[in-house]
């Protein structure tokens, strides 16, 4: 048996008497921040609501997935996961594929998953597209989700 010794060394840092410049600040790009996703979690009654606004794209996809993945382990049981898109600019190949992780990891908790994508939204049309199956629901507002679902819930005693 060999055994290993754990030895921390420094290297000396060499000391510059000339200030070092100071970066300037990052200013959005040209385009209007166009790299740019925010996304806002709340929730309503037993729904989690994550709404998205700007590109789901390559860029900001990880970001987007880390949202909606720790909302899915986080959240009670049985899970209603709604996603507003109505602020989604647009959608690239990576967008559509988070969604459709997105849809696989809700039905492996047994959960719900409610898209929100208005007929003139960017969303919609990459829904249109045959995306995502009729077992996820689709509708125009958030509002509307809650309140079907709501009607269809047993009544309790």
């Amino acid at each position: 048996m060999r055994k290993v010794q754990s030895v921390l060394t420094t290297s000396p840092t060499p000391r510059s008497s000339t200030p070092q410049p100071e970066l300037p600040p990052t200013s959005p790009p040209a385009d209007g921040d166009r790299a740019s996703l925010t996304v806002e979690h709340r929730r309503h009654g037993a729904y989690n609501v994550l709404t998205m606004s700007g590109r789901l794209h390559a860029a900001t996809v990880v970001a987007a997935e880390a949202e909606i993945l720790s909302t899915i382990v986080l959240a009670g049981r049985p899970l209603h996961l709604v996603l507003d898109l109505t602020d989604v600019t647009a959608i690239d190949s990576r967008g559509i594929s988070l969604l459709a992780k997105t849809r696989f990891a809700v039905r492996a908790v047994r959960g719900a998953l409610h898209i929100i994508a208005p007929d003139d939204s960017p969303a919609h049309r990459v829904l249109r597209e045959g995306l995502l199956s009729p077992a996820v629901h689709q509708a125009q507002r958030v509002a509307d989700v809650i309140a079907e679902c709501d009607a269809a819930a047993p009544a309790r005693e």
